[in-house]
């Protein structure tokens, strides 16, 4: 691609290197008007399967027959208090803590509440420690804001390798980001290795005198299979929770997401005024008004995830079956698998040239050697790859 200098010189490059998940839905697309739909078995995007519960869907459609004035108008740039009291309930009944809605600002879903955080905490050149293999967004998102990623690669079962962590932190130190159940490889962290987490960063502080914030990306909270989520307030104060809807309610569109700390949290309410200048700084203002007045509506946030836990099992009989290496998942909905060979890059292209197969190289999430599959699929497409699958590995051995 050539620029012109008619873009930055810096996004021209970012653009340039491109997105495997981008590339991978172009070519999906293109395959699939050649082929057919039911041909082409594409496992690459993490777009949420499994429609709204029933008492989402009845507080949406009461908020839009409620003859209520000015229901539509500009709102606090915190979001509504009704909102924002009621996600503090949800997460004080799921981490039992001491959320108030004064300490909770409304987003434009958790992508836009991670910038909102990095502009509010980062200086130019602060670091930000990024745990590999990750969602690589995570590295634009705190050098939009002046932010120098740093990568540290999790251990081998993907757990936090806190001794690696340890070595990383610098007096530039400011954030590190931990997602769990992880994306792109499912893994829920223990709360025995988040508490260790949590040791090596005060004992960070006392070293270096800064304040260092652990960011907890939590969009896939209620996409928990056969486990009990860890709690990041008890493992370390200095914890701020971004979130989300878009897994929990399969409402991705509608981008509702929310920024938390909990009252012992130093400085909270300060770190709360910084989310919301942040917040209609950025432009981002908050979460469309009529997904919170929906939210508020609602009696409990709390859903079943049954239909992800089927694909789960059913997922993880195919490839087994077919003969991949690779650590089960706990949550969300993804699968890093093994490659059978080190060019995770080259399975990849062949899979989707040979068999009209869709998967996501490792490489492009920081750990080569894998590769990423989503299960938010029809039921019916995990049942029938199973042959292919196997036809893909087959064709190394």
């Amino acid at each position: 691609m050539t620029n012109h200098g008619a873009i930055s010189a810096k996004l021209a490059d970012q653009l340039e290197k491109g997105s495997w998940i981008r590339k991978l839905f172009d070519e999906g697309k293109r395959l699939t008007e050649i082929y057919g739909a039911d041909e082409v078995f594409d496992f690459s995007l993490g777009n949420p399967i499994v429609e709204p519960p029933a008492a989402f869907r009845q507080a949406l459609q009461d908020t839009i027959t409620d003859e209520q004035l000015g229901k539509h108008q500009y709102i606090p740039n915190q979001g509504l208090p009704a909102a924002r009291h009621k996600v503090a309930e949800y997460l004080n009944s799921r981490y039992g803590g001491k959320i108030v809605q004064e300490h909770v600002v409304m987003t434009v879903g958790a992508g836009g509440g991670l910038n909102v955080v990095c502009k509010s905490l980062l200086n130019p050149g602060d670091e930000v420690i990024l745990l590999t293999p990750y969602f690589v967004e995570y590295d634009y998102y705190a050098d939009n804001h002046g932010g120098i990623p740093v990568h540290v690669a999790l251990a081998d079962d993907f757990s936090i390798d806190t001794k690696r962590v340890a070595e990383a932190i610098t007096s530039r130190t400011r954030a590190i980001i931990v997602n769990t159940p992880g994306n792109p490889t499912g893994k829920l962290l223990s709360q025995q290795n988040l508490n260790e987490l949590g040791d090596v960063l005060k004992e960070a502080e006392k070293k270096h005198g800064s304040l260092l914030y652990l960011l907890y990306d939590d969009p896939y909270s209620q996409l928990v299979y056969d486990a009990v989520p860890p709690n990041p307030f008890e493992a370390y104060s200095r914890t701020i929770l971004i979130s989300s809807f878009s897994k929990d309610l399969g409402i991705a569109g509608e981008r509702l997401g929310y920024v938390a700390v909990d009252s012992s949290t130093e400085h909270a309410a300060l770190l709360a005024q910084a989310f919301v200048f942040s917040n209609r700084t950025l432009g981002f203002v908050n979460a469309p008004v009529l997904m919170q007045r929906a939210l508020a509506r609602m009696e409990s946030l709390t859903v079943e995830q049954n239909e992800y836990r089927k694909r789960r099992d059913l997922m993880v009989a195919v490839l087994q079956e077919a003969g991949y290496e690779f650590d089960v998942p706990q949550g969300g909905f993804f699968i890093f698998p093994k490659t059978p060979i080190a060019d995770d890059v080259e399975f990849c292209l062949k899979a989707v040239q040979d068999h009209r197969l869709l998967i996501v190289p490792g490489s492009g999430f920081g750990r080569g050697g894998h590769f990423r599959l989503s299960y938010s699929v029809p039921i019916r497409q995990i049942e029938r790859s199973g042959p292919v699958f196997k036809a893909v590995l087959d064709s190394y051995r």
